[in-house]
C-alpha cells in the first residue's frame, strides 16, 4: 500500500515482520546501533587525523601506541556491524514503518557513517603511500651511508696499525 508521500505504508505484515525479527524495540535497537557507530566512525576519523600527523612529523613511537587504539575501534566496529545485519535484512519494512521525519534523520546519520568512512579509507590509503615513502628515503639515506663508508675505506690508505702481512716461520 502506498502513503500521499509515495512511500509504502508499513501494513500489519510489516510490522509483524519486524517484531518476529528485531523484537518489540526495534526502533531503540536501531537508535542505539546507529548511534553508536557514529560515534566509532567519528572515534577512528579523529584517530586516522592523530595518525597523520604522528606519519609527518616522524613519531613512530606514538604511531605505533595510536595502532592499537585503532585495532580497539575497528573491533568495536566489527561489533556494531553485527548488530546492524539483522536491521539491513529487514531495510525495506524498517523504510517503512519509520515516520518520514524519524527515516529521514536515521538516512542523515547513515550518509554521514558512510562518508566518513571513504575519508579515513582514503587517508589511510594516503598515509600507507606516505610511509612507503618515507621508507624508501630512510633506505636511500642508509645505501649512501653504506657508500660513503666503503669510499672513504678506499681512499683512506694504509693501516696505521701496524703491518698488514708478516714473515713468520714455521
Amino acid at each position: 500500500m502506498t502513503g500521499q508521500n509515495g512511500r509504502a505504508t508499513p501494513g500489519k505484515a510489516d510490522a509483524a515482520r519486524l517484531i518476529d525479527t528485531l523484537g518489540d524495540r526495534w526502533r531503540d535497537g536501531l537508535e542505539s546501533v546507529v548511534t553508536a557507530q557514529l560515534e566509532q566512525y567519528g572515534a577512528r576519523d579523529a584517530l586516522s587525523e592523530r595518525q597523520r600527523s604522528c606519519i609527518e612529523a616522524g613519531d613512530t613511537d606514538r604511531l605505533m601506541g595510536l595502532l592499537g587504539e585503532r585495532t580497539e575501534i575497528i573491533e568495536s566496529i566489527a561489533v556494531s556491524a553485527e548488530r546492524m545485519a539483522p536491521f539491513s535484512e529487514v531495510w525495506s519494512a524498517i523504510e517503512a514503518a519509520l515516520p518520514e521525519a524519524a527515516l529521514r534523520d536515521v538516512q542523515r546519520r547513515l550518509d554521514a557513517i558512510a562518508a566518513m568512512a571513504e575519508t579515513i579509507s582514503s587517508r589511510d590509503a594516503e598515509d600507507s603511500a606516505l610511509i612507503e615513502s618515507r621508507k624508501d628515503a630512510i633506505a636511500d639515506k642508509l645505501a649512501g651511508v653504506s657508500k660513503s663508508k666503503k669510499a672513504a675505506q678506499a681512499y683512506a690508505g694504509p693501516r696505521k696499525n701496524g703491518a698488514r702481512y708478516q714473515d713468520r716461520e714455521a
